[in-house]
């Protein structure tokens, strides 16, 4: 095990101080950079070489080494420190990432159920089971964006920094603010109008700043790992959200049916490019049938 260098703590906590000001990253995301620069035994601003050096013969993954260059190139830009071969290898990455996603997603695919199956699941699931299986598979929800506070009403905007569920008439509204990819796509607001999920919600009995998922003494569940445990029990036959979204998003696709998966892209804070290609879901279809399809429409 390496030793781990002591001297990227301050260095690490003075950049995510800066993000964390500016909003511009998700908790868990500050919570990850903060594990992966305190981890490493060796300097952050180090000369280029160096760090490619020592980060290739710690990694050899090359998911695990494009998440570190990540975080290093920002911290390194923060102190004005040059990442032009740091970035140089992060592209270099992207073909072997492609491939090794391609390979993983065929593996899965062979064991994934089918879609009819996994919706026959969802309409005869109750309560906290429905109410989770349905916001992945309705709304491409990833576990940080479940990790809800009820609520009577909504805080003020400037003080909305966790994710709230609450009940409004016949609809559930959503307010999400704190999930991966909030800093690009800012606030999520979602109105559902489902009876059942409503009735599920109400079920719960919950007060007002209750958490679906809390702790044993009610708290919020802020310990990423903690947390997604906690919430792939209660997801169908334990697949996790990644799985029973890829099912959705496969079937989705299968039927042209490109409204749906534009509105999945969007609850989910990812682009359509992002989604499609880390889903695989062009194996075997042609790039351009959205276009084609809007062709015929018009």
């Amino acid at each position: 095990m390496p030793k781990v260098n002591n001297n990227n703590s301050d260095l690490i906590n003075e950049y995510l101080e800066k993000i964390k000001k500016e909003k511009s990253v998700s908790n868990g995301t500050l919570k990850t950079y903060k594990n992966i620069g305190e981890s490493l035994p060796f300097s952050l601003l180090t000369s280029q070489p160096v760090l490619i050096k020592k980060l290739k013969d710690l990694y050899n993954n090359p998911n695990t080494l494009q998440l570190y260059l990540n975080m290093i190139i920002l911290v390194r830009r923060f102190k004005d420190h040059d990442t032009d071969k740091l970035i140089k290898l992060r592209n270099s990455l992207k073909d072997d990432i492609i491939n090794l996603r391609k390979k993983s997603l065929d593996e899965l695919d062979d064991k994934l159920p089918s879609y009819d199956y996994i919706m026959n699941e969802l309409n005869n699931s109750t309560k906290l089971r429905y109410i989770l299986n349905y916001l992945i598979l309705n709304h491409g929800f990833r576990n940080s964006s479940v990790n809800l506070k009820f609520v009577k009403l909504l805080p003020p905007v400037e003080d909305r920094d966790e994710n709230y569920i609450m009940i409004k008439g016949k609809d559930v509204l959503l307010n999400i603010n704190d999930y991966k990819t909030v800093s690009s796509h800012g606030t999520k607001e979602i109105k559902i109008k489902d009876d059942k999920f409503r009735n599920e919600l109400k079920s719960l009995n919950l007060k007002n700043d209750d958490y679906l998922f809390p702790k044993r003494d009610k708290s919020k569940v802020t310990n990423t790992s903690t947390f997604n445990d906690k919430i792939i029990n209660h997801t169908i036959d334990r697949l996790g959200q990644a799985s029973l979204f890829k099912i959705v998003v496969k079937n989705t696709l299968k039927n042209k049916n490109f409204e749906k998966l534009e509105q999945l892209s969007k609850d989910r804070g990812t682009s359509m490019e992002v989604l499609l290609k880390s889903y695989n879901l062009f194996n075997g279809h042609d790039n351009n049938e959205k276009e084609k399809e809007k062709e015929k429409e018009d």
